[in-house]
């Protein structure tokens, strides 16, 4: 896959001289447009600038910053509820206006006809994401469908509505889906478009605009909307099933071992593997464009996971986990990694995590709580390897579409629409779970809550199967990007605010602790409040961060880490426009509550 991010360092550079910043700025060519436009190269070229809109390497692992299972160290503005229509910037549009341009210049008939449309079908599902993105931000917009120039009546359009807005960008994805030539990712390693991408980025559009529709129905958030939430759910499940039957991709599968597997190996690889992998962003050693290990294992302190999302991982053998011993007593960090959904050993450093140290030598490794807020310590998008422990070393490419997210797509739209069989269970939800090796439960829809789940997450879903469609989604997409949406569409965004971000279990202070169950004692927990720490224990002490507390429990104590300050107000759902564009174009309404 490298010498697809070094020919797209160099022709994106060749494509972006042609476009401007705005709706409205006149083109800085450099080059005659029938160079870029008059042949198969120069196509290439240009829609090869438009995978840059994907996210880059080095935000590709942290896309869930924001998210309710995170702990971290500081909050960006809109977390701190101070983003108004006075300081939120501007909506760019000038993204859109590149994707126009090429759409709008693509007709030199020296070029054969379908090479023309397969690369205007790529433009069309960047158009598509695009306005995905404004769609999830700012609701409804206007559509720009053309580059503008001066004095065009588009200029000072008012907001279209969501109707407008969705059946545009299923227009343009069914269109990319027919013109695309590319049928799967093996060919080009994943990174670049297939076909089926556009009917994934479909599935997932519809499947966030009904449940947006469903769940905030009676707010200001849906009027005047046409278009029904189970239609759009009918067709999120068509679009899906249209991948699944095609029979180009599948879970990539394999053994376990070590904290490593099947799953991992999607985010640790140099090459993805493509038969699951339909779309990935790029690294490279040569152009230092890989940071996940310095970010989760150099930098202090980086975000980890929290207890009520390690404790959503379900047992082996398919039933819920409790974190509690028949005595009320908490389980040991051994107990609690063992015997679990094995996603849960391959996102942290669990009890049997391994990787090899300074001196090449491959060892089990604990969480590093001095990095680790709550000692669920992210591995996901790491290399097991100390080596790429430096800026810029990683070299495994980032998936930003997979196969696990179709089958999830098609099992919640269809379980919405109350259409979900058995059959759909276990070629779905039930495979990604047997994927993780779990044993029960994965051929028969579940028919019991489990009231823990619930009231951690979803106090007023009564239905069994959709909340364990949450529960997998929520595990298999996990940093990935997608839980802040999938919080906003599920009208659930208020669990950002409340989240607790407790952590792993302590048996104690002022002693030497095997946490992993090596035989080998690797922490010392000093009494915060009353230091007693032995000069031949130092190496051992684990220095908490300032804001991390101890919560005693029965047996124990649980890390618990507070920053304060995070809101969340319902105005939130969608962001302000800025009031300097409301300016320029008084036809534009402000978003509820702003």
């Amino acid at each position: 896959m490298k010498k697809f991010i070094k020919i797209f360092t160099l022709i994106s550079v060749c494509a972006a001289t042609l476009v401007g910043c705005d709706l409205t700025e006149t083109q800085k060519a450099t080059a005659d447009k029938a160079l870029i436009f008059g042949s198969e190269t120069g196509l290439k070229a240009y829609t090869m600038s438009f995978y840059g809109m994907l996210p880059s390497t080095e935000k590709a692992n942290r896309q869930d910053a924001m998210s309710d299972y995170l702990a971290k160290t500081s909050f960006e503005d809109f977390e701190l509820g101070i983003i108004t229509s006075e300081n939120c910037g501007t909506w760019d549009w000038s993204d859109i206006r590149e994707v126009n341009y090429f759409l709008d210049n693509n007709n030199y008939t020296s070029v054969p006809e379908d090479v023309r449309n397969n690369y205007s079908g790529v433009a069309l599902f960047f158009r598509a994401l695009l306005y995905y993105d404004k769609l999830v931000y700012f609701g409804e917009v206007p559509w720009i469908g053309r580059v503008l120039n001066p004095g065009d009546p588009e200029l000072t359009a008012p907001r279209d509505s969501r109707d407008v807005i969705i059946q545009h960008i299923i227009d343009d994805l069914d269109q990319a889906y027919k013109w695309i030539k590319a049928e799967s990712s093996s060919d080009s390693q994943a990174c670049l478009l297939n076909k089926y991408c556009a009917m994934l980025l479909k599935s997932r559009i519809c499947l966030f605009e009904a449940s947006w529709r469903k769940y905030h129905e009676g707010t200001d958030y849906v009027k005047n909307c046409a278009i029904t939430s189970d239609e759009l759910f009918a067709l999120a499940a068509e679009a899906a099933e249209e991948v699944m039957k095609s029979g180009k991709f599948s879970l990539n599968k394999g053994n376990y071992k070590d904290g490593n597997g099947p799953y991992s190996a999607l985010f640790s690889s140099d090459v993805v593997p493509t038969n699951e992998v339909m779309l990935a962003v790029a690294s490279d050693t040569e152009l230092s464009a890989g940071f996940a290990n310095y970010y989760y294992n150099v930098q202090e302190t980086r975000p980890s996971l929290t207890r009520p999302f390690m404790n959503s991982y379900l047992n082996i053998d398919g039933t819920p986990y409790s974190e509690k011993h028949s005595n009320g007593v908490y389980k040991t960090f051994l107990e609690e990694t063992t015997g679990r959904d094995l996603r849960l050993n391959q996102t942290i450093r669990a009890y049997d995590y391994k990787r090899t140290n300074a001196n090449g030598v491959s060892e089990r490794t604990i969480p590093n709580f001095n990095y680790s807020l709550t000692g669920y310590h992210i591995t996901k998008y790491t290399i097991p390897d100390a080596a790429y422990d430096v800026y810029g070393a990683n070299n495994n490419d980032m998936p930003v579409m997979r196969y696990a997210e179709v089958l999830l797509n098609y099992a919640e739209a269809k379980a919405e629409l109350g259409t979900l069989t058995n059959k759909d269970w276990e070629r779905t939800i039930g495979a990604l779970r047997a994927r993780a090796g779990i044993t029960g439960g994965l051929t028969t829809k579940p028919t019991t809550i489990d009231a823990t789940f619930r009231s951690t997450y979803f106090p007023k879903i009564n239905d069994p199967v959709i909340l364990e469609i949450r529960r997998e989604r929520a595990i298999e997409l996990c940093l990935e990007g997608f839980r802040m949406r999938d919080l906003r569409r599920w009208a659930r965004a208020d669990l950002w605010q409340s989240a607790k971000w407790t952590g792993v279990f302590i048996p104690g202070y002022d002693k030497l602790i095997d946490i992993n169950g090596d035989g080998v004692d690797d922490v010392y927990f000093s009494n915060p409040t009353v230091p007693n720490v032995p000069a031949d224990m130092a190496e051992y002490v684990v220095a908490l961060n300032a804001n991390v507390e101890t919560v005693t429990v029965n047996g124990g104590f649980v890390l618990q880490y507070t920053l304060k300050g995070r809101v969340w107000n319902d105005r939130m759902y969608l962001d302000p426009i800025c009031s300097d564009d409301i300016l320029m174009n008084p036809n534009l309404t402000q978003n509820p509550g702003y």
